[in-house]
């Protein structure tokens, strides 16, 4: 049978964008997210997850926006002058000009990774803020010290792409970079963000080869708080609404899969 993982991103981001992912598992749609460790709700994210513990989490990986774990002398080729993360843009040209040190990367992943044990969340996996586990560098920085913290499985993007975002995710993921870990078979969501027919996009996924599916979302409710922190707010609560639709459960019932989390591969 057909095993469907439906992973919410960015748990701790905001108290609204978790309240939208528990709303999400709790209805039976959402089996899995990964946790902003250095976000603002991640404790109030954790106390949500031990009360479900059916719901998989992960580490959401996060190089682009806040404060780092580890003291600022111990990463200074991944912040600013500022001693945050420099965003999205400024990280990903330090990924691939080398600028970011392996050995710092490796550092602040093996923070996070402890962050989230000491949260009381022992990680299923691990994906990325902004996709840069697609990229090569950092894959094969963080590889290693994943494996001896006991995370095997990771995001994989095997994917229909069919925007320039997501072309370019898709080539630099199929690069080799350091020991690789398992992931599922496809992954789709990047294409139907913010989109109130995701249950279309998931029909069509689930009818593709292909034993396992990773199907992306961030639901969640926009508040002050969230604009303040994040560009995407308001299509947030638009993704909540098309996951919690009668269209996409009746997508999963159709299609006979076996909802799973990361912890099932």
């Amino acid at each position: 049978m057909k095993r469907l993982i439906v992973n919410a991103d960015d748990f701790g981001l905001t108290e609204g964008v978790n309240r939208g992912i528990i709303e999400c598992h709790e209805r039976g749609v959402v089996t899995s997210t990964t946790l902003l460790v250095n976000a603002g709700a991640a404790e109030a994210a954790a106390e949500a997850a031990a009360r479900h513990p059916q719901l998989g989490v992960g580490l959401h990986l996060n190089l682009t926006s806040g404060k780092p774990m580890l003291d600022a002398l111990e990463v200074r080729s991944l912040i600013g002058d500022d001693g945050l993360f420099p965003g999205m843009s400024a990280m990903v040209r330090r990924l691939i000009s080398g600028r970011a040190h392996a050995d710092e990367l490796a550092a602040e992943a093996r923070a996070q990774i402890d962050k989230c044990v000491e949260l009381g969340i022992k990680p299923t996996h691990i994906d990325s803020h902004h996709h840069l586990l697609a990229l090569p560098r950092l894959r094969s920085a963080v590889s290693g010290v994943c494996r001896s913290a006991g995370i095997t499985r990771m995001r994989g993007y095997h994917m229909s792409a069919r925007s320039l975002k997501g072309f370019a995710i898709s080539a630099a993921a199929r690069m080799p970079a350091g020991e690789p870990l398992d992931t599922p078979d496809r992954f789709s969501g990047i294409e139907v963000m913010g989109r109130r027919d995701m249950a279309v996009s998931l029909g069509h996924e689930l009818a593709a080869p292909g034993d396992t599916l990773e199907f992306m979302c961030h639901p969640g409710y926009a508040d002050d708080i969230l604009s303040r922190v994040s560009g995407y707010n308001s299509l947030r609560e638009v993704e909540l609404k098309a996951l919690l639709s009668e269209e996409f459960i009746r997508a999963i019932e159709v299609a006979g899969v076996r909802p799973v989390s990361f912890r099932d591969l």
